[in-house]
């Protein structure tokens, strides 16, 4: 599978071309994503074929091969066909491998595939590195070393400086195709219309969500009148943020030793002092106090984008049955050759 990222400089600020995922019944509905698609196997086409020819069918953009860039590969054993949903050898149906790519933007896309993904709009990389979870997980995951390579696209690729008369160009093109979120903002008609706060009068609960939806029609008056809304929310909440701080960090603590609940009561200070909170199977592999041959019950605990994070143990109450899934029970050994890295909670 593959990922595109088209690229420009637009007043010394790096922007990236993606498109929303609008299908409901796909994968990463309302994620961001390049161009970019699935090696068709039955053709024999490879990982480099596949770039240019789903660019061209998403945005009519004919790549220059000399200008592709491939900057990520990764291979990974995953439980379905186009999804990388890593899994262990033993339970893998597919192996897919992931790819990103680079090429500058040098003509305008077209929107050729309205029913899967919104308009083609161009982003800035600072604020794609503020808000990555609206990405796909691949582009999600790699946004800095995207950022990374495109700094140094220039010098590893192209022998000329970029055009800029020409990039101007692909910029008023695009910003003259109809955007799917564009907006009236009604409010610089009067933004010269300063209240005074004590004359703004406070509104209630139910007019929020009703002024919230005219976004981008709002006069500057009704703007002011959120301001004073979102100061009086603030006002509310505050004390509960420190309850909640507070909470936080006894949580985090609690969960960071519930470990111990595997060793006897006499030993979890001592193991506790010795080990601290979250500690890896590695590091806890080198404490006899293990019993080996013990049987524990295990969950997988993983991130938003499928990485694995942390492995709950617990001591199983029927120690004569083992079984190999992802969530169930098994030795220590077992956790020590698969999940030896993870932190324990």
């Amino acid at each position: 599978m593959t990922q595109l990222i088209l690229f420009e400089e637009i007043e010394n600020e790096t922007c990236i071309l993606l498109a929303q995922r609008i299908n409901p019944n796909k994968d990463f509905y309302l994620k961001l994503n390049g161009p970019g698609g699935k090696v068709i196997h039955e053709k024999n086409e490879n990982i480099d074929v596949c770039v240019i020819r789903e660019c061209f069918e998403e945005a009519k953009i004919v790549l220059r091969n000399e200008k592709l860039l491939k900057i990520h590969e990764e291979t990974c054993y995953s439980t379905k066909e186009w999804k990388a949903e890593p899994c262990l050898q033993k339970e893998a149906s597919y192996i897919v491998t992931l790819a990103i790519y680079l090429h500058l933007l040098e003509e305008p896309p077209k929107h050729t595939e309205p029913h899967t993904l919104g308009p083609w709009n161009l982003y800035k990389m600072k604020d794609l590195l503020k808000h990555r979870n609206e990405l796909v997980p691949i582009l999600e995951e790699n946004i800095e070393l995207i950022d990374g390579k495109i700094k140094a696209y220039e010098q590893d690729i192209l022998n000329l400086p970029i055009n800029a008369q020409k990039l101007e160009e692909i910029k008023i093109k695009i910003e003259k195709q109809p955007q799917r979120t564009q907006e009236t903002f009604n409010f610089l008609n009067d933004i010269e219309l300063e209240i005074p706060e004590e004359e703004i009068p406070e509104i209630v609960d139910e007019q929020f969500p009703v002024l919230v939806l005219n976004f981008g029609k709002l006069s500057s008056y009704e703007i002011q009148t959120l301001i004073k809304y979102k100061k009086k929310i603030q006002e509310s909440i505050r004390p509960l943020r420190r309850i909640e701080h507070k909470i936080q960090i006894i949580e985090k603590s609690y969960k960071g030793f519930k470990y111990l609940s595997i060793f006897d009561k006499i030993e979890r200070k001592i193991i506790a002092q010795k080990f601290g909170e979250n500690p890896t199977i590695a590091e806890l592999s080198k404490d006899n106090t293990i019993l080996r041959n013990t049987i524990f019950e295990f969950e997988i605990h993983k991130s938003s984008t499928n990485k694995l994070t942390y492995l709950k143990l617990r001591l199983s109450k029927d120690q004569t049955q083992i079984n190999g899934t992802t969530n169930g029970k098994q030795t220590w050994e077992f956790f020590r050759k698969n999940y030896s890295k993870l932190p324990l909670i």
